[in-house]
């Protein structure tokens, strides 16, 4: 009898597991098929490159914010210009002379050939999303570095730390990938 009910307790937590495993699945497809973003079907390996940008853009970040949080404005201000400012490699599928046609291709490396055909891919709009969002992040970096000089511009590279994240999320509000 004890067997029996150890049993018929393993069966009715593993069928309530599943249960709301399978609701999990289910509420996630029916958010994915009322997703109305833009979807950009780009090839396995640019979807990739893509994919593994952005999250090096989210873990920059995370450290710019760190950085700042605990004061450290001038290294705030580094990480923010050379990871995801204009000029950073995570910026090169941004930037306008990604997309030149009649690049050498025989001397790109592997990462410069994906962030080119991530650029001619892009839509346009996506394109000056992320501009604005590598701009805005050398923006925060003129901010950061007033900042250290006096302590007095905090809230000026606070706000413009802000934007970074907000046109991280304009971004995502109107693409996805598949």
């Amino acid at each position: 009898m004890k067997y029996i009910s150890c049993l018929l307790l393993c069966l009715i937590f593993n069928a309530s597991v599943y249960a709301e495993e399978t609701m999990t699945h289910m509420q996630h497809m029916s958010a994915a098929a009322s997703d109305n973003r833009e979807l950009l079907n780009y090839p396995p390996d640019v979807r990739t490159h893509a994919l593994a940008n952005m999250r090096s853009h989210l873990q920059a970040l995370a450290e710019v914010m760190d950085a700042f949080a605990n004061a450290k404005y001038i290294e705030a201000a580094d990480i923010a210009d050379n990871r995801l400012g204009m000029n950073s490699q995570g910026a090169a599928g941004c930037r306008p002379d990604s997309m030149k046609m009649g690049m050498n291709m025989s001397s790109m490396t592997e990462a410069d050939h994906l962030n080119h055909q991530m650029a001619l891919l892009m839509p346009d709009k996506m394109r000056e999303l992320g501009q604005h969002m590598h701009n805005s992040a050398n923006e925060f970096a003129t901010r950061a570095r007033d900042a250290a000089k006096d302590n007095k511009n905090i809230k000026e590279a606070a706000v413009a730390l802000a934007k970074i994240t907000q046109n991280c999320v304009a971004c995502h509000e109107v693409y996805r990938m598949q």
